[in-house]
C-alpha cells in the first residue's frame, strides 16, 4: 500500500488507453512538455510506426497519492538486443529532447521531486539497463527528473533557443550579423519575377512541400553518404498526418520559399505551448544557393513566432555552426545510463566507447564516412536489414514486457 503523500505508478500498455489520455491531456494543458510529447505527436508515433519497428512501447505515469493529479508520464520502449533486455524513451529517432511530461509544480519541490524519480524506478519492468540518449537538464526552467548526474553520459550533443520578447529579439538583430545580412538576401529574392513565400495550409501545399522536402534531403544526404531518416515512408507519413491536422490551427509551421517551379527551401516546425521548434529543413543546390534560402527561412520562422505570441524560438538537436549564428542560448544534451544487472553494464560500456569513438571520428570526416559504410556491410553480414536511403532497421516480431 502506498504510503500518504507518496507518488504512485501505473503502467499503460497504450497511449489509447482512457486512463493515460485523462493523465496525459491534464499534464500537457497544465504542466509542461515539449513538444515531443504533445498528445498528437505521441499518438502518431505508437499507430503508425510502432507497428514497424523494433521493440514494445508502454508509459509510466506517476501520481499523487492523495488527491490521484498526475505528476509525470514517461513513454518509454521496450527491446532486446543480443540478449540484453534495454528500455528506452519512445523515440523512434524522432524526438529531440528525452523530457518527460510533467508537473511543474511538483518538479520545484526537492521532496517531490525525489519522490517521482524514485516511484518511476520502481516501476520500471525488469530489465538489463537504462539508456536515455538526449536527456537534457531542464525545460522552460522546469528541471528534468530523469537527469541522474552521476549516471550521465557525455555525448558532444546540444542545442539552442532565442527568447522572442521583443528587447531580446531586438539585442540579437544588433549583435548578430545574420539578421541584417538575411534581411537584404530575402529584399534580393523578392524582386525575382517569381518569388513566393508559401506558408502550406491546403492539403495540396502540404503535399507539395513535403515532397519537394524529401527530394532535397535525399539528394543532399546521399552525397554525404548519410542516411535520412525522412526517407522512411513511416516517418514521412507521421510527419504529413501532423502536418493534415496542425498547419490550419498553427500548431504546424511548413514553409516553402520558391521562384517560379524552382522550391529554393522548405522547412517544418513544431509550434507547442509558447514555443516554436524546428526540426526539418531542406536546401536546393541551385544557383539561388548564394542567397542563403535555408537561413531566410530561419529568420521567416522565428518572425513568425514573433507575429503569433510565441515566447521561445528553439532550434532542435543539433550543435550545427549555423545556430551559433543567431544568438541563442545552449543547452546541452547528455545521456543516461542506468545499469540493472552485469549483463547491463558491460552493456552500457560498449555504448560509452560507440559515443566516444563518434565524437574522435566528428572531426575525421572521411573516417567517419567510412566506418558509416563498414557498419552498413557489418550488418547486412549479421542480417540485420536495413533501409539505404532512412537507415531504418524493421521489426521481426513483438517483444513482451515482464
Amino acid at each position: 500500500m502506498a504510503h500518504a503523500g507518496r507518488p504512485v505508478a501505473r503502467r499503460f500498455d497504450s497511449i489509447h488507453d482512457p486512463g493515460l489520455v485523462e493523465r496525459w491531456t491534464r499534464l500537457e494543458e497544465s504542466g509542461c512538455a515539449t513538444a515531443f510529447l504533445s498528445l498528437d505527436f505521441a499518438r502518431s508515433m505508437e499507430d503508425g510506426l510502432a507497428p514497424e519497428r523494433h521493440g514494445t512501447p508502454f508509459y509510466i505515469a506517476i501520481d499523487d497519492a492523495q488527491s490521484g493529479a498526475p505528476l509525470m508520464i514517461v513513454p518509454l520502449i521496450a527491446e532486446t538486443r543480443l540478449g540484453v533486455r534495454r528500455l528506452g524513451f519512445l523515440d523512434y529517432g524522432m524526438v529531440d529532447y528525452h523530457f518527460p511530461l510533467v508537473d511543474a509544480k511538483a518538479c520545484a519541490d526537492p521532496q517531490r521531486f525525489l519522490a517521482i524519480r524514485q516511484a518511476f524506478d520502481a516501476a520500471l519492468p525488469p530489465h538489463d539497463a537504462l539508456l536515455l540518449c538526449k536527456v537534457i537538464r531542464e525545460y522552460r526552467g522546469v528541471p528534468n527528473p530523469l537527469w541522474t548526474e552521476d549516471r550521465l553520459i557525455d555525448t558532444g550533443e546540444g542545442a539552442s533557443r532565442i527568447d522572442l520578447d521583443p528587447d531580446s529579439l531586438e539585442r540579437a538583430r544588433r549583435n548578430h550579423s545574420v539578421y541584417p545580412k538575411m534581411a537584404k538576401q530575402l529584399a534580393k529574392l523578392r524582386k525575382l519575377p517569381g518569388f513566393e513565400i508559401v506558408e502550406a495550409r491546403k492539403p495540396c501545399e502540404i503535399d507539395q512541400i513535403l515532397n519537394v522536402m524529401a527530394r532535397q534531403r535525399q539528394q543532399r544526404m546521399s552525397v554525404q553518404g548519410i542516411p535520412d531518416l525522412f526517407q522512411d515512408p513511416a516517418v514521412f507519413a507521421h510527419y504529413r498526418r501532423l502536418a493534415m491536422d496542425g498547419c490550419k490551427d498553427g500548431r504546424i509551421l511548413l514553409l516553402g520559399l520558391r521562384v517560379g517551379d524552382t522550391w529554393l527551401a522548405t522547412s517544418y516546425c513544431l509550434c507547442h505551448q509558447g514555443v516554436v521548434t524546428g526540426i526539418l529543413c531542406s536546401l536546393d543546390e541551385g544557383p539561388y544557393r548564394k542567397h542563403s534560402p535555408g537561413l531566410i527561412a530561419t529568420i521567416l520562422e522565428i518572425e513568425w513566432g514573433r507575429r503569433n505570441g510565441f515566447a521561445l524560438y528553439d532550434f532542435g538537436a543539433g550543435s550545427y555552426g549555423y545556430k551559433d549564428r543567431f544568438g541563442g542560448r545552449h543547452r546541452v544534451i547528455k545521456a543516461l545510463g542506468i545499469p540493472a544487472t552485469l549483463r547491463g553494464s558491460g552493456y552500457l560500456a560498449l555504448c560509452r566507447a560507440r559515443i566516444a569513438l563518434r565524437l574522435w571520428l566528428r572531426d575525421r570526416p572521411a573516417m567517419a564516412q567510412a566506418a558509416r559504410r563498414a557498419k552498413r556491410l557489418l550488418a547486412a553480414a549479421l542480417g540485420r536489414r536495413r533501409d539505404p536511403q532512412s537507415g531504418v532497421a524493421r521489426r521481426t516480431r513483438p517483444l513482451p514486457l515482464g
